[in-house]
C-alpha cells in the first residue's frame, strides 16, 4: 500500500501528499469526498469525468474537465475516485487511469456521518475483531480483512482478490423445500428472478420495494417469470409460486416514514419528519405476522439495523436465513452480526463481496 504506515488512513496520507489531488465523479460521492477533504484542508485541483459527462458544466465551483486535460497541467496527481460501478468498460478505464497515476476510492458512506478512518478503527476494534471471530470460513475472514483495509486506505484494488459470484451461495446457504422468500429492497425484481433460479423449492414469494419507478419495473420482472402481474394481488403467481409485491418501507414502525424524492434505488428514510415524499412504513413483525420466513435478502438502503431491531421477534421466530447488506453505513461492519448473533447465537455467520468497485454488494449471510 504506497505511502501508508500501519495506522494511517488515506486521509491522513493525503494531508502530507505533495502531488495535486483531483476528483473523478460529480454525484453525490464527490460531495461527500470534496467535503471530507475541505474539513482537513486538502486542497483539490481539478475534477473530471468520463467523456461522455463532461459537457460544459461545473461542479462545486469547478469546471468538469477532461482526464487528458488535467493530466495534460499535471503529470503527476492523485485521483480519486468518486462513484461506484461494476460496468466492465468504466473499470478498464479506471485501470487504464491508475497505470498513469495514484488511484483511490475513498470509502464514504452512502448514509450516516460516520467516516471509516482509523480513529474509527480505533474506537470499534473490539467490537470488529469480535466479529471477525464469528466468521465461519477462510474466504469471511479474508474478505473481511480486506474491506476493512480498503475502508482505511481506500485501495479499491484490494477488494479484487476476495470477490465471489452471486451464485456461489448456494454453496452456504440451503433452503427447505417448500421456502418461503422475503425480498426487502426488491429493486427491480433482480433477486427475486436470481434466487428463485438458484432455490427452485421456493414456494412463496414477498417482495419489497419502496421506489415507485423500481416498483413498476418490478411487477414487470414478475409478470414476465410468472405469468401474471402481481400488484396488489396476495394470491397471485402460477401454480408452484405465490408472489406479492408491496410498495413500502422496512423500518422498525408501522405508520409513516418520509424518503427523498427520486431517488431511484437509493430510497432510505430521511432523519427529518415532514421531508421527502410520504409513505408506508412497516416493520417485518407486522409484514410477516401470517407469514413464514425461511429465507430474507435485505438490501434497505441504510434501514438495516432498524429493520432487523423491528423484526427481533420474526427472527426468534423463524430464525430465517438471512442476507443482509452491510456496506451502506460505517458501523454495519459490527452492528448487524452483533445484534443477529445475540438473537440467535447460533447462527453460522459469512461475508461475501460480489464484484463491484467500492464496498457496495458486500453482505453477511446468516444461517443454521
Amino acid at each position: 500500500m504506497k505511502g501508508f504506515g500501519e495506522k494511517n488512513d488515506i486521509w491522513q496520507y493525503l494531508t502530507t501528499a505533495r502531488k495535486p489531488v483531483v476528483l473523478y465523479g460529480t454525484g453525490n460521492g464527490a460531495d461527500k469526498i470534496l467535503d471530507q477533504l475541505i474539513v482537513r484542508n486538502i486542497p483539490v485541483f481539478g475534477i473530471f469525468a468520463s467523456s461522455t459527462f463532461v459537457r460544459d458544466r461545473a461542479f462545486r465551483g469547478f469546471k468538469v474537465e477532461t482526464y487528458e486535460a488535467l493530466k495534460t497541467r499535471f503529470s503527476d496527481m492523485i485521483v480519486l475516485v468518486c462513484f461506484g460501478t461494476s460496468l466492465p468498460d468504466v473499470l478498464s478505464n479506471i485501470d487504464r487511469i491508475r497505470n498513469e497515476c495514484e488511484v483511490y476510492a475513498p470509502d464514504v458512506p452512502v448514509y450516516g456521518k460516520e467516516i471509516f478512518n482509523s480513529a474509527f478503527y480505533a474506537a470499534h476494534k473490539e467490537e470488529l475483531l469480535t466479529v471477525r471471530g464469528f466468521l465461519q470460513d477462510d474466504l469471511s475472514r479474508k474478505t473481511f480483512d480486506l474491506v476493512t483495509e480498503y475502508k482505511l486506505t481506500g485501495d479499491y484494488m484490494l477488494l479484487r482478490s476476495c470477490e465471489s459470484a452471486l451464485e456461489e451461495i448456494t454453496s452456504i446457504l440451503f433452503l427447505p423445500d417448500p421456502a418461503h422468500y422475503i425480498d426487502l429492497g426488491a429493486y427491480n425484481g433482480d433477486t427475486v428472478s436470481l434466487y428463485t433460479k438458484l432455490y427452485p423449492q421456493i414456494s412463496r414469494i414477498l417482495a419489497v420495494e419502496p421506489d415507485k419507478r423500481n416498483f413498476r419495473k418490478l411487477n414487470e420482472t414478475v409478470q414476465a417469470l410468472f405469468g401474471k402481474d402481481q400488484e396488489g394481488d396476495p394470491c397471485g403467481g402460477n401454480d408452484k409460486v405465490s408472489v406479492s409485491c408491496i410498495r413500502s418501507l422496512i423500518s422498525d414502525h408501522d405508520g409513516t416514514a418520509f424518503v427523498p424524492r427520486n431517488r431511484g434505488r437509493g430510497v432510505h428514510e430521511t432523519e427529518e419528519d415532514g421531508k421527502g415524499e410520504e409513505l408506508t412504513a412497516v416493520s417485518l413483525v407486522t409484514l410477516l405476522r401470517d407469514l413464514r420466513a425461511d429465507f430474507i435478502k435485505m438490501d434497505v438502503e441504510g434501514n438495516e439495523l432498524l429493520a432487523l431491531e423491528g423484526g427481533e421477534n420474526i427472527i426468534l421466530r423463524d430464525k430465517p436465513s438471512l442476507i443482509v447488506s452491510c456496506y451502506h453505513r460505517s458501523e454495519d461492519l459490527f452492528t448487524l452480526p452483533l445484534l443477529l448473533k445475540k438473537l440467535v447465537p447460533e447462527y453460522r455467520v459469512y461475508m461475501r463481496h460480489h464484484p463491484h468497485l467500492l464496498c457496495w454488494d458486500t453482505e453477511y449471510i446468516f444461517t443454521l
